[in-house]
């Protein structure tokens, strides 16, 4: 049975994803985002109110009758703003799901946990890893036993040889490509107010 998809992000990776999940024959109801008002039509599919509204899934979203989602992605091109959302999303009991497109491919031997985007032209190879909230966009390759930290990211056409290890948070830009058993962390600095790294990091100027 199809799938009921509600998407956190209405930009133009929201219109991305919810492709994707057109794509893999299931069906989403909408969107929820704070920049656009709500019934704003993005991508033929309405923005259903604000990114608040999923601290607490059991407030129906979708009113008027309409169905009830039991798929949440969220669709936030920022790392940090990615992960937050999706821990609302987990704390709230809502179930994430992995959205890969239908021409994508896939190792069956890769592992993808939830909250995972792999948008169309991407390639994930054998014993490949994604943790929590990856996204790896069009085009981007993550080559055999390379592992991609939690809410890390590869920009389109980016790649990653084998072995290759992508840190929480971390990023790839368009096209730049991390070699065999190469490393890439996230940078991370103190966060206001804290005296060390145990008391919170902040990541590309945003608190954790």
């Amino acid at each position: 049975m199809p799938h009921r998809w509600l998407i956190l992000g209405a930009g133009g990776h929201g219109h991305s994803v919810a492709d994707a999940i057109r794509g893999q024959c299931d069906a989403v109801l909408g969107f929820l985002d704070d920049s656009r008002p709500a019934d704003e039509l993005v991508a033929g599919l309405p923005v259903l109110g604000p990114l608040r509204l999923a601290w607490d899934v059991k407030t129906q979203p979708c009113t008027g009758g309409a169905p009830t989602p039991d798929r949440f992605v969220v669709a936030i091109g920022n790392p940090v703003l990615r992960q937050r959302w999706q821990h609302v999303l987990e704390d709230a009991g809502a179930p994430v799901g992995v959205v890969v497109h239908p021409r994508a491919c896939v190792s069956p031997s890769a592992q993808l946990a939830p909250g995972c985007v792999v948008l169309a032209g991407a390639v994930i190879n054998a014993d490949g890893r994604l943790e929590s909230g990856v996204l790896v966009n069009s085009g981007a390759v993550v080559d055999h036993d390379a592992i991609c930290g939690a809410y890390s990211q590869l920009g389109v056409n980016a790649a990653m040889a084998g072995g290759a290890r992508l840190g929480p948070l971390a990023s790839l830009a368009a096209g730049e490509v991390l070699g065999c058993g190469e490393h890439r962390f996230a940078e991370l600095e103190l966060a206001p107010g804290a005296a060390d790294l145990s008391e919170g990091v902040s990541c590309d100027g945003s608190s954790g």
